[in-house]
C-alpha cells in the first residue's frame, strides 16, 4: 500500500510595531495554527522610539511553542515593519537597540539632507521623502550623535532582517524594505546619500528578492526556537508589501486600504512611471507589479486616543459613533505629525466646524471618518497619478466585520470594498514568501494560499457623501498645515 507524504505547511513571521505574529498556513491556504507576542517599544521625551531586537527573536520561540506544532513548518518566511533600523556588527549582533519607525529625532537631519541633496527619486528610484522617518535622516542622526555606534557597525538590517540572521547566519534584505540605504532602481548601494550621512555602500547589505531563500534554520537557532535544522528561510518584505501579496493586489491589479496602527494606502498599477508626489512608487524591481502607495501615522493610533479620551473601548467606537445625528465636526488626524502625503512630523491635528451640539457620538464618527478620509485621500491622488477612476479596495484589518464600521468605510471610500477575513494579511503574505523560498511560484502561490473575502458596494448616496466629505477634509487638511507654517514663522 502507498503511503502519501503530508501535506506542505508554511510559517509566515510578522515582526510588527507591537507584537510578533505568527500563522501556520497548509497547501491549500488553510489556517492551522496563529500566535502572537507583544514586546514594549521605550520612548522618550526627545521622540525617541526603540525596540530591543532580543525581544522579537524571544518572542519567535514563545509564539512557536504557543502555536503547539505536532512537527516543524516545511519552510519560514519573513517580514516585518520597516523602517525600523537595526545596526549589526560582523557577527550579526546588535550594537545598540533598534531604531523603530515612529522614532523622530532625525527630524533636523531630514530638512539638512533635502536642502543639500534636493529630489530624491534619483537617487533612490523612488520618491523616498527627506523624513525623519525614513532611513537616511536616521543614519545622519546616529553619525553625528553616536560615533560608536557608527564605528563598531558593520551592516544596517531591518527587523524582519534581523530575525532571518538568528535564523540563518545569513545578512540580506530585499530592496523594497532596505529603500534609503539603495537605490530600489538599481538594486545598488545609495552611494551618495550614504556619504553625506556618513556611511557608505558596504553598511547596506546584500539585497535579493523578497521571496528568494535567505538560508536555513542553523541547529543552534533550531534548539532556540522548535524548528527544525535544515528549513528554508525566505529574504523576506516589508509588512506592507507582504500584505499587498495576500489580498491579491497583485494578482487584480486592485487599490487596497489596510488598517492598523497606521494605515496602508495604495493600489496596483500597470504603469512603472506611474508618479504622484508624497506617495511610495515600488518599481517592477521590487514587486510582481508596480504600486503607488503611502503609509500614514496615525491610523489606528487615532481611534485609541479618541476611545481614551471618551472614556469607551476602541471596539465601542463604531457603536457609539452610529448614533451621531445631525452635522458632525471634520478631524485631521495628526496627532504626531503624518507620513504620506505630507511627510511632515510637526503637522498636528486639527478639528473643524465644531459647535455646541457636538457630543461624544459626533466626534467619535468625525475620528472614525477621519481615519477613512486619510485614505481616499491617497486613493485620490492615485487615481489623478494613473488617470483612470479605482472601483474596488481590498480592504483589511480593523472594522472588518464590523457591519456598523463597513457602513462608515462605504461612507468615506465611496468604493466597492474587498473585505477579508483574515485578520493577519501580513503573516500571510509572509508564508507565501515562505512557500516560495521553498520552491513554489509566487502568482501561483497568492491565489492558491488566499483567505475568504465578500464584497460589499456603496450606494448611490454613500458615493456622493464621500465626494463631500473629502473636499471638507482636504480644506481642514490645508488648514491645519497653514496653521503649522505661520506658527513656526513666529
Amino acid at each position: 500500500m502507498s503511503t502519501r507524504s503530508a501535506p506542505a505547511r508554511f510559517l509566515g513571521v510578522d515582526v510588527g510595531t507591537g507584537s510578533l505574529r505568527t500563522v501556520l498556513l497548509d497547501e491549500l491556504g488553510v489556517v492551522r495554527a496563529t500566535a502572537s507576542v507583544p514586546y514594549p517599544t521605550r520612548r522618550g521625551s526627545a521622540g525617541e522610539a526603540e525596540q530591543d531586537p532580543a525581544e522579537w527573536v524571544s518572542a519567535l520561540a514563545r509564539a512557536i511553542a504557543a502555536m503547539d506544532l505536532a512537527s516543524p513548518p516545511d519552510a519560514v518566511g519573513l517580514c516585518g515593519q520597516t523602517p525600523t533600523i537595526v545596526f549589526v556588527d560582523e557577527d550579526g549582533l546588535p550594537v545598540r537597540p533598534a531604531i523603530t519607525w515612529q522614532d523622530t529625532r532625525a527630524s533636523r537631519e531630514a530638512a539638512e539632507l533635502s536642502r543639500s541633496l534636493g529630489p530624491p527619486e534619483p537617487l533612490f528610484g523612488t520618491n523616498l521623502a527627506w523624513s525623519a522617518s525614513n532611513i537616511p535622516a536616521r543614519l545622519s542622526w546616529v553619525a553625528r550623535h553616536e560615533g560608536e555606534t557608527r564605528r563598531r557597525t558593520r551592516t544596517v538590517l531591518q527587523a524582519k532582517d534581523y530575525v532571518g540572521c538568528y535564523l540563518t547566519d545569513a545578512m540580506a534584505s530585499d530592496p523594497w524594505s532596505s529603500k534609503g540605504l539603495c537605490n530600489v532602481a538599481t538594486v545598488a548601494p545609495a552611494s551618495t546619500v550614504l556619504a553625506a550621512c556618513g556611511w557608505d555602500g558596504e553598511h547596506c547589505p546584500d539585497l535579493r528578492n523578497a521571496w528568494d531563500p535567505l538560508g536555513v534554520v542553523t541547529p543552534a537557532a533550531a534548539a532556540a526556537t522548535g524548528l527544525a535544522a535544515g528549513t528554508p528561510v525566505s529574504v523576506g518584505w516589508s509588512d506592507a508589501l507582504a500584505e499587498i501579496l495576500a489580498s491579491g493586489c497583485f494578482a487584480n491589479t486592485s487599490a487596497f486600504l489596510f488598517t492598523g496602527t497606521s494605515s496602508i494606502v495604495g493600489a496596483a498599477v500597470n504603469d512603472d512611471g506611474a508618479r504622484s508626489p508624497g506617495l511610495f512608487n515600488v518599481p517592477h524591481s521590487c514587486s510582481p507589479k508596480p504600486l503607488l502607495y503611502g503609509p500614514t501615522q496615525s491610523g489606528g493610533a487615532s481611534l485609541a486616543w479618541v476611545a481614551r479620551l471618551l472614556g469607551c473601548r476602541v471596539e465601542d467606537l463604531s457603536a457609539l459613533a452610529s448614533q451621531a445625528s445631525g452635522s458632525i465636526p471634520v478631524f485631521v488626524p495628526y496627532l504626531s505629525g503624518e507620513r504620506a502625503p505630507l511627510w511632515n512630523t510637526s503637522v498636528r491635528a486639527l478639528f473643524a466646524n465644531l459647535n455646541e451640539t457636538h457630543g461624544p457620538a459626533e466626534i467619535a464618527l468625525s475620528v472614525v471618518l477621519s481615519v477613512l478620509l486619510c485614505a481616499r485621500h491617497i486613493l485620490e491622488l492615485v487615481e489623478n497619478a494613473c488617470g483612470d477612476p479605482l472601483r474596488l479596495v481590498e480592504t483589511v484589518g480593523r472594522g472588518v466585520g464590523d457591519p456598523l464600521w463597513e457602513d462608515m468605510a462605504l461612507r468615506g471610500t465611496g468604493l466597492a470594498l474587498q473585505l477579508h477575513h483574515d485578520q493577519e494579511m501580513s503573516a500571510r503574505g509572509a508564508a507565501m514568501l515562505a512557500a516560495a523560498a521553498a520552491g513554489g511560484d509566487l502568482a501561483t502561490l497568492s491565489r492558491l494560499l488566499a483567505d475568504e473575502s465578500r464584497l460589499r458596494e456603496p450606494r448611490a448616496e454613500q458615493v456622493e457623501e464621500s465626494r463631500r466629505l473629502l473636499r471638507l477634509y482636504k480644506d481642514a487638511s490645508a488648514a491645519s498645515l497653514e496653521w503649522q507654517q505661520r506658527h513656526e514663522e513666529e
